[in-house]
């Protein structure tokens, strides 16, 4: 590899490039605390001792590398890149940038073409030479058998360990376990038999909380009210029977996954413990579930297959959670689209109709469209305003990312602002979801019932242009009422 040359990019006298530094630890494993800092530090100090070049910051990640789907500072990175904000980007070596040979070799070929560097230390490689490709692509493969050894060789030692009795588990409702002994508590494990009891029943996750609550039986957290998704991984849970399953996680296009749809029998060690519920009890408890689940389909299913059209959509600050969809059946006569969600100790209900809800979106729409407010100018002022704030900040500031990173979302916003207003002035009310989505970002309501409309300008960025505040009249329950809504970007 020292025979490879690395092409010097011809650049004007003077003219620093901006580099920034990458660098990941592959797990979780906080022993490995010290070698990611050590990692971090010769990194920033390779670039700030370089007189060429200007240290605009370090971008790290401590997740897994098999992909870059989910490696929230890489992904900022390449925008950045992509932005023609970075020149450089130096990395350790292949095994610290990434692990799926795909992503590394799309990664190069669109950062060169806009003659952005990957420096490869340990290597010493440049992905602005001309043989670059040929050598990644060996070494990425490479990489990527390696990584795929070791988690066979990681999964291997777990199935070794558990078969020979060994136990990965610590703590768990019901039991008090210290090494690789389980004993049970008993006063806990009556509250798991009662659970399983009342399942078998046909008693709801609802009845269950509130036969817990009417006890004064804390959650497993000290809780006063219990969390029906607590309950529910409870009942699912094969420990209770004694048993041991493996491999309740899998890959899927390199990613470890957990489903409740994949059942591995064959993973499953028997009579590992003493049991607080018979296994005929829970078998029982499995078979009724598994008459109960609608959807029987095994191993992985997209997030998008998963979830309604309104997932993430509306969220309640008062509750600090989203709102879920539902369709609501009074007494079984008609059927009413709703959204609701409570707080985490299952009180305080905040509900919309789906029809409220588009009615409140399109009376915010149209009234915009019919307002005489030169919305493109407003929108441009602000957005130039703060790309002034931002330049004149940036040479000065500690944090040149943050700046940086802020500077590309007003420049982005201000590229699809055009293609924004033209959605508002053709706006026409609408009724399907999917279509109001491309129209507004997300929707908040606080703790006065008041809508707040966030317009998908950009998506997830920082503009907080107040455009509109106005209300509209609507039935609510059983009376009317003015329900106030602000629209903004």
């Amino acid at each position: 590899m020292n025979n490879v040359d690395v092409i010097k990019v011809i650049q004007k006298p003077g003219v620093k490039k901006k580099v920034v530094g990458y660098a990941r630890v592959s797990t979780s494993d906080e022993h490995q605390d010290s070698s990611f800092r050590v990692q971090l530090d010769e990194l920033e100090k390779s670039i700030r001792d370089n007189p060429s070049y200007e240290f605009i910051g370090m971008f790290k990640d401590r997740k897994s590398g098999t992909t870059t789907k989910h490696r929230s500072e890489f992904n900022v990175m390449i925008d950045l890149a992509l932005a023609g904000e970075i020149d450089i980007i130096i990395t350790k070596s292949i095994t610290r940038f990434a692990r799926n040979i795909l992503d590394t070799i799309s990664l190069v070929r669109e950062l060169k073409q806009l003659q952005v560097e990957i420096f490869f230390q340990k290597e010493n490689l440049s992905s602005l030479d001309p043989q670059m490709e040929f050598v990644l692509s060996i070494l990425a493969m490479h990489a990527e058998e390696e990584s795929k050894n070791i988690s066979e060789n990681t999964l291997w030692s777990i199935k070794k360990k558990v078969r020979a009795k060994g136990n990965f588990t610590t703590q768990l409702y019901g039991y008090k376990i210290k090494g690789e002994l389980w004993t049970i508590i008993e006063s806990e494990a009556k509250i798991v038999r009662m659970l399983f009891d009342l399942y078998l029943e046909g008693k709801t996750y609802k009845y269950m909380i509130d036969e817990l609550s009417r006890m004064g039986i804390k959650s497993v957290t000290g809780k006063a009210r219990w969390h029906p998704g607590t309950i529910e991984q409870m009942l699912l849970n094969e420990k209770y029977a004694g048993h041991m399953a493996l491999c309740k996680t899998y890959t899927h296009d390199g990613r470890s996954l957990r489903s409740g749809r994949l059942t591995k029998q064959e993973n499953m060690i028997l009579n590992h413990h003493k049991a607080v519920v018979s296994p005929d009890i829970y078998d029982r408890a499995m078979r009724l579930r598994e008459r109960r689940t609608k959807n029987k389909i095994d191993g992985y299913i997209p997030l998008s297959k998963r979830v309604t059209p309104y997932h993430q959509f509306v969220y309640s600050i008062e509750n600090d959670n989203y709102l879920r969809y539902v369709v609501e059946r009074p007494k079984g006569k008609y059927e009413i689209p709703t959204l609701y969600c409570y707080n985490q100790d299952r009180f305080n209900r905040v509900m919309v109709k789906v029809s409220n809800l588009f009615s409140i979106i399109n009376d915010a729409l149209i009234t915009l469209k019919k307002s005489e407010l030169n919305i493109s100018k407003i929108i441009s002022d602000f957005i130039s305003k703060n790309i002034q704030i931002l330049d004149s900040e940036i040479d000065h500031t500690s944090d040149k990312i943050t700046s940086i990173s802020n500077r590309l979302i007003y420049v982005q916003s201000k590229k699809t602002l055009p293609n924004f207003i033209k959605k508002i002035k053709t706006f026409q009310p609408l009724d399907d979801i999917s279509k109001i989505r491309q129209v507004v970002d997300y929707v908040n309501i606080d703790s006065n019932y008041h809508f707040h409309i966030k317009l998908s300008l950009i998506k997830n960025g920082q503009l907080n242009v107040v455009l509109l505040d106005s209300s509209i009249n609507l039935k609510i329950g059983n009376i009317y009422k003015d329900v106030l809504y602000t629209l903004y970007v």
